[in-house]
């Protein structure tokens, strides 16, 4: 308890640095909780959408309703395959005159005998593509195969590219943070060495000399991890709205409260570690002097 408060009170002597060093802890945190969230995230939307470009195999118009249902059937047998869909001719001339009808010309130039029938084929993942485009143009009675591999490919380049920006940032601001907090003690330390001395001199450990300076880099990161967890949740529930709208069908919303409470506990775990670390770092180098 005396160790304690005598942290709380070299805390409140330097007001200042105490308040710079919550300030750049609590930018650290909250990019972390950020980070933590949009790489959970960014892999459920990616994993959906995965799934989303289908491989559209257009039937000659020659084909014949067995045909249609022959390959069909063959699909759904594929275990790279989610899920298999028939679009009739008669199908394909409701989604073209959905698609046209501010265009009456058109509507009259197009019937349901020149539409070809087709098969939509949707994937377990991105990598059955490939292979579920060539089994459909390996069948005879297909004429094209079309498949939009490019989005899923942009998408994976993109969520990477944020993943690298996001740990380069978290990076760059976690040995800030430890400098921060390492140079704060140093300082501490240097400003009281004349007591350390005498200390020392009628017997005191160097354990007990410590506990203050680490008890104060634990109650700094702390209160850092709570105020900028408090920040992070307060924005996430501001922009839950718009997030809900943006992602519907994607990510379900609310979000569980077992995923907050598992990011704080682990928020708050890795910054008494990083408290401990930076602290512990400074008083060996300041105390072998």
């Amino acid at each position: 308890m005396k160790a304690l408060n005598s942290a709380l009170v070299a805390i409140r002597r330097s007001p200042y640095q105490s308040i710079l060093t919550i300030f750049i802890l609590t930018i650290t945190f909250f990019v972390a909780y950020c980070f933590s969230l949009l790489s959970i995230g960014s892999a459920r939307i990616l994993s959906f959408f995965e799934t989303q470009p289908q491989v559209i195999a257009f039937m000659k118009l020659e084909s014949k309703t067995e045909d249609l249902d022959r390959v069909a059937k063959k699909m759904k047998e594929k275990d790279y395959v989610k899920n298999v869909k028939i679009v009739s001719q008669k199908e394909a001339l409701e989604i073209y005159q959905k698609e046209n009808q501010d265009d009456p010309l058109l509507l009259e130039l197009v019937t349901e005998e020149i539409l070809p029938a087709s098969i939509e084929v949707a994937a377990i993942d991105a990598k059955s593509l490939e292979a579920i485009k060539n089994d459909l143009n390996s069948e005879s009675s297909v004429e094209d195969v079309a498949l939009q591999e490019d989005v899923v490919g942009n998408l994976i380049r993109w969520t990477n590219a944020m993943r690298l920006v996001g740990l380069f940032l978290l990076a760059t601001l976690t040995i800030t943070s430890f400098l921060m907090i390492m140079t704060t003690i140093s300082m501490k330390i240097s400003a009281k060495r004349k007591n350390i001395q005498i200390m020392r001199f009628v017997g005191a450990s160097n354990a007990y000399i410590s506990r203050p300076y680490l008890l104060e880099a634990l109650v700094v990161s702390a209160v850092a991890s709570l105020l900028s967890f408090a920040i992070y949740y307060a924005l996430l529930l501001y922009l839950s709205p718009w997030l809900k709208n943006f992602l519907l069908g994607i990510v379900a919303f609310p979000i569980p409260w077992q995923f907050f409470a598992y990011q704080f506990a682990g928020g708050f775990a890795l910054a008494v570690i990083l408290g401990l670390l930076a602290s512990s770092s400074a008083v060996s180098r300041m105390l072998k002097r």
